[in-house]
């Protein structure tokens, strides 16, 4: 009898242990894993097009404003499959000014709301009939085709933006940014870093 006890405490443990090790392992490496969202192709296909996205964002607010030390973005964001919810990619930009303060945009501002960037509004991402990538990029209020281009092209490039513009004014106002200004001198020598990690998750909660 106590033998049976034994061994029944024993298939206890060792279905415990393998339950937490399952828990710290498996997890993780599934939230992270976006194989049952995008083939292949398909994170070819985004990486290649958010990169683009990023570069438009990047070069306009070089280009635009003052007082800029460093533009960096957050990974490509999935949520939705498109089966059992809606589709979504995003990404985040986030702004540095020269005192090293940090800023993202597209958060919410005490009460008010501020755009987000990601597929739909700013960039459309598919495939054509030939299985060949289409990227079409917003410039103004017309999407222009860019599938061929690794950089962007000058045409993609942006004169004004005011869903950037509003946000960054407000975030002045805010306090979070310092000294930063809309003026055309720009910030030449500002860094930017980009990200093409595509991840699963809620873009509005990264850090």
């Amino acid at each position: 009898m106590k033998k049976k006890v034994i061994v029944g405490i024993v298939s206890i443990l060792v279905l415990v242990s393998g339950g937490i090790f399952y828990m710290t392992h498996s997890i993780p490496n599934s939230h992270d894993d976006v194989s049952n969202v995008l083939d292949e192709k398909g994170v070819k296909l985004y990486k290649h097009g958010f990169r683009l996205l990023e570069e438009q964002i990047a070069t306009y607010i070089k280009e635009h404003y003052t007082g800029v030390s460093k533009i960096e973005f957050s990974p490509i964001f999935i949520q939705g499959d498109n089966k059992h919810s809606m589709f979504h990619a995003n990404v985040v930009p986030v702004v540095y000014d020269e005192s090293g303060n940090k800023a993202y945009l597209g958060r919410k501002i005490g009460d008010q709301s501020y755009g987000n960037y990601g597929i739909f509004w700013d960039v459309r991402l598919d495939f054509d009939g030939s299985d060949k990538e289409v990227i079409e990029i917003k410039v103004g209020d017309e999407f222009l085709e860019i599938s061929g281009s690794k950089h962007l092209p000058d045409k993609a490039k942006l004169n004004s933006k005011p869903k950037i513009d509003k946000n960054i004014e407000a975030l002045v106002k805010d306090g979070q940014l310092k000294g930063v200004v809309k003026n055309d001198s720009g910030s030449p020598k500002a860094e930017v870093v980009y990200n093409i990690e595509i991840k699963k998750g809620d873009y509005s909660e990264w850090h």
